[in-house]
């Protein structure tokens, strides 16, 4: 991926490019962030685009003042979606009898709309046998001779399944709860509470994260830190902090993998050091 990013000064060129994120707003389209690494530069960089606002950010820092590299790249828990979530969850279990049709109601049809996406929570943990999921749990796709083939659930049906799921999941506790209400009292309500908070904690809310910190080895760098506002890490004070969510790439694993390398061969061993990443593919696909 050798898309420029910013302007090189005399005798700077590329050595390495990596598209290492996708930033996500509600508010902006959106957009890829890159890391790029030159003979005299480390460069981030990303432009975002909301309504008539086109906004730009760029952080460097010069090779030879590059000291410690600390990344991230994996799944967070988003503590901060709880609320929301039982807010949605206790509304919709108060008012779902009076709204819903009766069969809708019932523990069964809560349980069915749970099934797939808990299916695939289960494979994916290998509580379930991976060679089934390879199996069932695909998209059908076609084949350049017209016949169907099976692919991997993509990100837009992982994303209605688990609203299917969350919507069965209130369906079914209201259902279990609304039966054994008569002897429950108070327990009514801290049942549903205790079960949502369970399963958003351990099943639903999680994000993909990545991270990246380059730290200066003189006081008066500012290093360079990528991480989402929402993002809690430990990657230092100083921070470039990206508005909405931050998307790993297969590139942010090819960045922490080989980031810390790539820096120190350029530090101590120069051109020839540029030579070996030039010609080294920047992704394991590239090399396939």
């Amino acid at each position: 991926m050798e898309r420029k990013v910013v302007e090189f000064s005399e005798g700077e060129f590329l050595i390495r490019s990596y598209q290492c994120l996708v930033q996500k707003s509600a508010f902006s389209q959106a957009n890829d962030g890159f890391l790029q690494v030159t003979n005299k530069r480390v460069i981030y960089a990303n432009s975002s685009k909301s309504g008539r606002t086109h906004n730009l950010l760029v952080s460097e820092v010069p090779l030879e003042d590059v000291g410690s590299i600390s990344s991230f790249v994996g799944r967070s828990q988003n503590i901060l979606g709880l609320l929301p979530f039982l807010f949605f969850a206790m509304l919709l279990s108060t008012f779902s009898g009076s709204v819903l049709p009766e069969f809708m109601t019932h523990w069964l049809f809560g349980f069915f709309l749970m099934l797939p996406f808990a299916i695939i929570w289960l494979m994916e943990k290998n509580i379930l046998n991976q060679d089934l999921f390879d199996q069932i749990l695909k998209n059908l796709e076609f084949e350049k001779q017209g016949q169907l083939t099976i692919g991997k659930p993509g990100e837009t049906l992982r994303k209605a399944l688990r609203i299917i799921f969350i919507v069965g999941l209130v369906l079914f506790v209201t259902s279990i709860v609304n039966g054994l209400s008569g002897s429950m009292g108070a327990f009514r309500f801290i049942i549903p509470l205790v079960v949502f908070s369970y399963i958003y904690l351990s099943v639903i809310g999680y994000t993909d994260n990545f991270g990246l910190s380059v730290s200066a080895r003189s006081a008066s760098g500012s290093g360079l830190t990528i991480r989402s506002n929402n993002f809690q890490s430990l990657l230092g004070k100083d921070s470039t902090s990206n508005s909405g969510k931050i998307v790993p790439t297969a590139d942010s694993y090819t960045v922490a993998r080989e980031l810390g390398a790539l820096v120190m061969d350029l530090q101590q061993e120069g051109d020839l050091a540029i030579q070996k990443w030039s010609q080294k593919p920047s992704t394991l696909a590239d090399s396939i």
